[in-house]
């Protein structure tokens, strides 16, 4: 009788572990297409579906150049400027990790600065660059919450040919 308790509790827990471990890994999958949506939508420079991928109340900051966006409408406007400045950015991504939580997408931003940012000072210089850099991603209700870039300001610049 307590062997057969034993088993019939083993099997309930292993269920539960099972279901657990689809819902987990479910939300993992999810969360790797929203990266990868992400990167989609920005070289298909769609603002419009890209701040879709973020809540409302979200945090976006741009950590080189310390700018920080808290609306999708500021997100929008940031991300319009950026693909004006470039606009033959593409992102190639490198890499793609996701958790429950999470997404990290390891990327290389390719373009031509073949208009600059007249606003940023920043000259266009018909100059080709690569740069490497990462974004990291808090996720919550199939919505990013906070999104953080990684990268270089200085290797940007220089990049873009703005700095020797």
């Amino acid at each position: 009788m307590k062997t057969k308790f034993l088993f019939t509790g083993i099997g309930i827990y292993l269920i539960f572990s099972s279901c657990a471990g689809q819902n987990t890994s479910s939300l993992i999958r999810k969360n790797e297409n929203i990266a990868k949506s992400f990167i989609e939508y920005l070289n298909a420079h769609d603002v419009d579906k890209f701040i879709t991928l973020f809540a409302e109340n979200c945090v976006y900051e741009e950590i080189a150049s310390g700018r920080s966006y808290k609306t999708r409408e500021k997100i929008a406007i940031y991300i319009r400027s950026t693909l004006s400045g470039i606009p033959d950015t593409k992102f190639e991504t490198v890499n793609i990790l996701a958790k429950d939580s999470l997404a990290v997408v390891e990327w290389i931003w390719k373009g031509t600065n073949s208009v600059g940012w007249t606003d940023m000072g920043l000259p266009a210089t018909n100059k080709y660059f690569e740069l490497r850099g990462l974004t990291i991603m808090v996720i919550k209700n199939g919505l990013i919450t906070r999104n953080s870039d990684y990268w270089d300001w200085n290797s940007f610049l220089i990049g873009i040919g703005a700095k020797q």
